[in-house]
This record gives structure tokens, C-alpha cells and sequence, in this order.
């Protein structure tokens, strides 16, 4: 787990505040301007790092995560309550428990993260993550190609890509799903960081996640799940990709927090 208290804060905020960070990735650099951005936006930077990382009391991996009993454990509450989420159908398939959530995704657009670069193998941690998230938030507060403010969807979705033979996480994603109201006439974001990016239609498996989100803890349980569902006969599964959607965040306790574990066919790809 990782600590984030207000004096880190205050001296993170001072470092960048004063200093353009530039950081190389796949799709280009990554600049980060003005004294400005940061002011204004600094108690949602902090209200981020809090929901998602927690305390250092945060949950940690469960040793015994492979023996989970999906067959036994609880089925999937309502998360949305009243927000817009991603619209799906629920579906049966044989030999697959209340527990699995075994939904059919129509095809949707996303406004999501460029590529970013794990820290400490985790995708919920590191400045990189917040200035990310940043992005993602400012494009629903009007920094977009029509200065459009838009209501935030739920939940915010995290992606890890898992190196194949090493295990670790390699790179990842973060996005929001894209009003239905917007399905067509999204505006483009501005930054160069962010895109519009375009889901297929596909088939996924969700669990559920309670407490603090911690990364190691959310790959235990993708590697639970997948080889529950490799032992029912599921093809198709991804191997490599690690989805978390986050629903719950700051002012919410500790035992209330709910997140979700989810695997995804690979009839196609992601975007």
C-alpha cells in the first residue's frame, strides 16, 4: 500500500507547479504546462490518490486467492445508483456461478488514457496514474473540442497489461465510457494524451471486489478467475489483460468501497 498524506501533497504539488515534466511514450510526449493546471486541480489530485490507493492498512493479496470458492461467494450488487454506466445483457452459461457476472457488451466508445508505464507493477500507483486521470477529468470539465461540460460516467476502468512470461504489468490504460447521449457527436478531447477509443462488441466475466483496490490483490484474483473459468471450458480468455472498473472513491469507508475484477474474451481486440 502505499501513504498519501497532506505534506506529500503540498510538496508534490510545489515540485510540479515549478517544473514541465516530460515524459516519452508510444504515442508521444507527454507535456504537462502550467502552474495553473496544478492549482486548480490539486484537491482532486489528493481526493484521487486517497480513493484509490487508501492507507497503509489498505487491503493486501490473500495467500489463499486460487482457492477462492466462486460458487459459494455473493452475486453482484447494484453499483450505478442512478449514474450512467456501460449498458450490457446479462446471460447464462452452464456450470458458471451467480457470483461470475456474465455480461454481453455492446460495442461503445470510451475516452481513455494514451499508454502509461506501471509503477512499482501497478497501475494505481505513481504521479504518471493522477496526471492521467487528470486528463480524463478535465475533458468532462469542458476541455474538449466543443468546451461541452459532461456528466462523469461510473466507473472509472483501469487496464494492466500483464507481460506474458515475466507476469508483471507492463503498461496501462485508464478511461470513462462515453454518454449514450454522445454515442455519435462526442467532442475530441484536447490534449494529446487522451483519445476517443472504440470497444467490439464482446462477451466479459465480472466479480466483485470489496475495500480498498490494491493492484497486486486485483492480479491474484484475475488469475483466480481465469483459471476457474479455463476449468469450466471458456475459450478465448485473455491472458494478458487485467481490467478493474472502480465505482466507489473518496468519502466512501473503507468497507464500503466496491470495485470489480473482469476478464474479457479476445474474439477481438480491445479497442
Amino acid at each position: 500500500a502505499v501513504v498519501f498524506n497532506a505534506e506529500y501533497g503540498k510538496q508534490w504539488y510545489q515540485r510540479r507547479s515549478t517544473e514541465a515534466v516530460v515524459s516519452t511514450q508510444s504515442t508521444g510526449v507527454l507535456n504537462y504546462y502550467t502552474n495553473y493546471y496544478y492549482k486548480s486541480n490539486l484537491r482532486m489530485l489528493l481526493i484521487l490518490f486517497i480513493s484509490v490507493l487508501g492507507s497503509s492498512k489498505a487491503l493486501a493479496g490473500d495467500p489463499e486467492i486460487d482457492l477462492i470458492d466462486f460458487n459459494n461467494a455473493e452475486s453482484l450488487p447494484d453499483v450505478c445508483k442512478g449514474k450512467e454506466c456501460p449498458k450490457y445483457e446479462l446471460t447464462n452459461e452452464a456450470d458458471i456461478p451467480a457470483a461470475i457476472s456474465v455480461r454481453d457488451y455492446p460495442e461503445m466508445y470510451w475516452i481513455s488514457t494514451s499508454r502509461y508505464p506501471a509503477t512499482e507493477d501497478s497501475c494505481l500507483a505513481g504521479d504518471i496514474m493522477v496526471m492521467m486521470y487528470q486528463e480524463l477529468y478535465n475533458y468532462f470539465k469542458g476541455v474538449n473540442t466543443m468546451g461541452l461540460l459532461i456528466d462523469r460516467t461510473v466507473p472509472v476502468r483501469i487496464i494492466g497489461q500483464l507481460d506474458e512470461v515475466t507476469g508483471n504489468t507492463t503498461y496501462c490504460h485508464a478511461m470513462f465510457y462515453i454518454p449514450d447521449m454522445y454515442y455519435q457527436n462526442a467532442p475530441s478531447p484536447l490534449s494529446i494524451n487522451i483519445f476517443m477509443g472504440y470497444n467490439y462488441a464482446k462477451r466479459c466475466y465480472a466479480i466483485s471486489v470489496n475495500g480498498n483496490s490494491n493492484w497486486k490483490r486485483s492480479v491474484k484474483l484475475y488469475r483466480a478467475l481465469k483459471k476457474f473459468l479455463l476449468k469450466k471450458g471458456i475459450e478465448g480468455i485473455s491472458a494478458t489483460e487485467v481490467i478493474v472498473d472502480l465505482y466507489s472513491g473518496y468519502g466512501v469507508p473503507n468497507s464500503k468501497k466496491y470495485s470489480e475484477l473482469m476478464i474479457c474474451k479476445t474474439d477481438y481486440g480491445y479497442y
